[in-house]
């Protein structure tokens, strides 16, 4: 998959373009992984030093930190433009991972993550589901465009 390409339109296009895909980490132990149900699109917003990697280059990996821990998230749009989405839920192992913290700690995702683009350490595999599955949720952040999960 070509990251940049994929990853350099609105947030709330590929929010929903992610859905049903594999997200998968690949460490020098082997890989692990989990399919996205439910993901966040933000764009712009108050910026503050946590949001600073919403303009990172479509693509690379931004890990928000927040109440100790790394929330996942991928920039999206173009550089220096405030865009990402934020992973919020996978299924793994035949349990739902709830949370974009709990998701970087299951997948050993640290902060030597932040800022690379996807790619060897972190990929994303398969298709997105068909969009007559998909649910939208009001966010309440001042730059969240929604919450996205499958039905």
């Amino acid at each position: 998959m070509d990251y940049q390409r994929f990853f350099r339109r609105k947030a709330d296009e590929v929010a929903k373009e992610l859905l049903g895909r594999l997200l998968v980490r690949n460490t020098h132990k082997g890989s692990i992984g989990g399919k996205i149900t439910q993901v966040g699109a933000y764009e712009g917003g108050k910026e503050t030093k946590p949001r600073e990697g919403m303009k990172y280059s479509a693509g690379t990996i931004f890990l928000m930190p927040y109440r100790g821990c790394n929330l996942l998230n991928i920039a999206t749009d173009k550089a220096g433009h405030p865009s990402c989405v934020e992973i919020r839920e996978i299924a793994y192992d035949k349990k739902k991972i709830k949370g974009p913290g709990k998701i970087s700690n299951i997948l050993n995702i640290g902060e030597d993550l932040d800022g690379i683009l996807l790619g060897d350490e972190l990929e994303i595999h398969g298709n997105s589901i068909d969009k007559s599955k998909i649910k939208r949720i009001s966010g309440t952040n001042d730059n969240c465009l929604g919450y996205f999960l499958i039905k």
